[in-house]
């Protein structure tokens, strides 16, 4: 087994669906139980301001401090951010690991990894590498 492992992260279609879903869901529940027209105008002018701030900067990770590659070593984990900025941890967990999901707890922040968001087989080869060395 391989000592070194280092994956870039892509923006990820999944989490862009559960984003639109929860975003359509306050949307409903803003006009279906609120029983003032302006209250349910003004969470709706709310949510619009947040989707058009959270989609790009986000989910599409054009923020300076989006993480875009991962790379894992056997004792230090370094982090690559959209501003080339690179950051070194000593001390990581693997937090979830799924078929489709891994958390990964780096100190008082979580990275989440969906599937979609690596190359192919690459999030089975972050679940091999946290299993071998745990």
């Amino acid at each position: 087994m391989r000592n070194n492992l280092s994956v870039k992260i892509q923006p990820s279609k999944i989490y862009l669906g559960i984003s639109i879903a929860v975003y359509l869901l306050g949307i409903f529940s803003a006009w279906y139980y609120f029983y003032s027209l302006w209250l349910s105008l003004a969470v709706s002018i709310a949510l619009c301001f947040w989707l058009v701030y959270f989609l790009p900067r986000f989910l599409w990770l054009t923020h300076p401090n989006s993480i875009v590659e991962i790379s894992l070593n056997m004792d230090k984990l370094m982090v690559t951010k959209n501003n080339f900025a690179t950051q070194q941890y000593s001390t990581f967990h693997l937090e979830f690991q799924s078929r489709f999901l891994v958390i990964i707890r780096i100190g008082k922040e979580s990275v989440v990894i969906f599937k979609d968001a690596l190359a192919p087989a690459s999030l089975s080869k972050i679940n091999k590498y946290f299993n071998a060395h745990s």
